[in-house]
Formats: C-alpha cells, sequence, structure tokens
C-alpha cells in the first residue's frame, strides 16, 4: 500500500484515470506504455485488487479503483495544503487569531502572556474577547474564537483541555502599612464587600465561605466589572477578591494589599486553556495555543 502511495504509480494512475487510456496517458506523461502498465500491473497485485476494468476502447476505473483514486487525490490536496502552511510558517507569520478569556485572567497573568508572543509575531493579529468563564467555552464550540481560558470546573463537554493552571485567592484590601502575610475570613468580611456578580466564579466562592465560617456580612456593592471594584477598594470603600497565579503576581498595584485569605471554604481555581474538540485550527491559532502552553508549563514549573 506504501508503495502505491509514495511511488511514481500515482503520478500514472490519475493520468489513466483522467484519459482512460493507457496509451494517451504514456504519451502525455512521454513513459512508454508498457512501463505503465507494468507498474499497474503490480500495483493490483500488491493491493490484490482489480483498479481498472479494460475495455477495447480504453480502461476505466472500477469501484476499488474510484475509491483509492477518491483518497489518494484527497491525500494530495492535504499535503498541497501542509506545505502551503510550513512556507508560511518559514517565512513571516502571518494571520488572525481569537481569544476569549475572563476577567480574571486580564491581570498580569494575560499580559506576560501575550507580550512575547506579540513581540515575536508581529504579522499575526490578536482579537481578544473578554466574557465571563461559562461564556468562553460556548464560544470555542461555535467557532467564534480559536481557543479560550476559563475557569468552569469540569466537565467541559465539547472541548478539549490543552493545559490547567492553578490560580490563587487572595483578599484585595487596601495599604494600611502592615506586614501581615493573610487575613481571616472574619476579619475580611468585618469591612463592607465589593461583590463580583454572578458572572464570576468568584461570587460564588465568597457565598460559600461566608456560609461555612458563619459570618454575616454587609454588601457594599456588586459589579461584573473588576477594575471598578478594584479601585473603589482603593478609595477604602471596602474589601474584595481576586485571582491570580503566583509565578506571574506582580501585586495588587499601589495603595493595595493582596493577602491570602484563611478559612474553610476558601478554594482555588484552576484556569483551563481550551480549544474545540472536531475543529482544526488554523496555523496561526496553532501558533498561538503552542505558545500558551508553552508559557503555562514553564510557570507551572515555577510554583
Amino acid at each position: 500500500m506504501e508503495r502505491v502511495f509514495f511511488s511514481r504509480f500515482f503520478k500514472y494512475m490519475d493520468e489513466i484515470a483522467r484519459l482512460g487510456s493507457i496509451r494517451q496517458a504514456a504519451d502525455k506523461l512521454h513513459v512508454s506504455a508498457s512501463a505503465i502498465d507494468k507498474q499497474l500491473l503490480k500495483a493490483e497485485e500488491d493491493l490484490g485488487l482489480q483498479l481498472f476494468e479494460r475495455h477495447p476502447r480504453g480502461v476505466r476505473l472500477t469501484s476499488a479503483g474510484e475509491l483509492l483514486m477518491y483518497r489518494m487525490r484527497e491525500w494530495q490536496k492535504d499535503m498541497r495544503a501542509v506545505g502551503a502552511e510550513i512556507e508560511e510558517l518559514k517565512g513571516l507569520r502571518r494571520g488572525e487569531v481569537r481569544i476569549a478569556v475572563p476577567q480574571e485572567t486580564v491581570v498580569s497573568f494575560l499580559p506576560q502572556a501575550l507580550s512575547a508572543f506579540l513581540h515575536d509575531n508581529p504579522k499575526i493579529n490578536i482579537t481578544v474577547q473578554t466574557v465571563d468563564s461559562e461564556q468562553v467555552r460556548q464560544m470555542v464550540i461555535d467557532g467564534e474564537v480559536d481557543f479560550g481560558l476559563t475557569f468552569s470546573p469540569r466537565p467541559l463537554p465539547g472541548v478539549l483541555i490543552l493545559r490547567e493552571l492553578a490560580f490563587k485567592i487572595f483578599a484585595l484590601t487596601p495599604a494600611d502599612g502592615t506586614t501581615r502575610k493573610s487575613i481571616s475570613l472574619e476579619r475580611f468580611f468585618a469591612r463592607p464587600i465589593l461583590m463580583p456578580d454572578g458572572t464570576s466564579h468568584l461570587r460564588d466562592i465568597l457565598d460559600i465561605a461566608a456560609a461555612r465560617a458563619g459570618v454575616d456580612f454587609k454588601l457594599g456593592l456588586t459589579s461584573n466589572n473588576l477594575e471598578l471594584l478594584r479601585q473603589l477598594v482603593r478609595e477604602g470603600s471596602g474589601h474584595s477578591v481576586i485571582l491570580s497565579c503566583p509565578a506571574t503576581f506582580s501585586g495588587p498595584g499601589e495603595g493595595l494589599t493582596a493577602l491570602p485569605l484563611r478559612g474553610a471554604g476558601v478554594s482555588d481555581l484552576d484556569l483551563s486553556l481550551i480549544a474545540a474538540r472536531d475543529r482544526s485550527a488554523g496555523l496561526a491559532a496553532v501558533v498561538a495555543i503552542r505558545h500558551f502552553e508553552t508559557f503555562i508549563d514553564t510557570i507551572s514549573g515555577a510554583t
């Protein structure tokens, strides 16, 4: 079988099928008809199948021959596409990549992941959409984006989980000059809570933690904009929370303190890099996915 696919016979068979004649194929290919006929007989012997029906006025593909011809032509088209992509990869990489991410990744992690990629691939255009984690998976499945990052817990039907990375939950409080290394739930909930809305898994985590600790808290404000909550904490309006990967976290910013939360019910979240299960990615998307996989592997080894 390999001999048929990877020998000059494929060219012979294709031309015979197009012209319906071994003699005409031989004339066009500048090869003797006996040489082509010998190759044809040898291929039929190797496969154990008759590929052409011989008639007085020429030849015609059998059902087995038609199937083999179809598969060989498809294989040839695929190889041409691969060759074109390799040539593109050897030159300046071009294309577009669409990514969906939750807001929680925008602080530290995503800028660090993207900066090196943008530097190395200036011809690739990146579009990043910020949506809630549940929406990321559906956008990947529907083909609205090439890949995504999500905090949605397993299972994630319809997508491939390519990598996972642990993110930790930090209490976000105004900087007060102290050197505390963590904060208790009781102390955290003593101030009004600036709460992420239901589009963020942070809301569920805080509700569960408060319930398990038996703590009542005052809800100061609810928003789907995490940057607004961060700014309000800086202004002294209350406490909030952020998610961050310790290996990429560069601090909460001026006027803020990020402290681990102590107490039952405070669980970390895994960030998943996901792609469509049944759809091939374009070359630019493949390059971007490989970059994110390598980036996650590198920082996973650093944590």
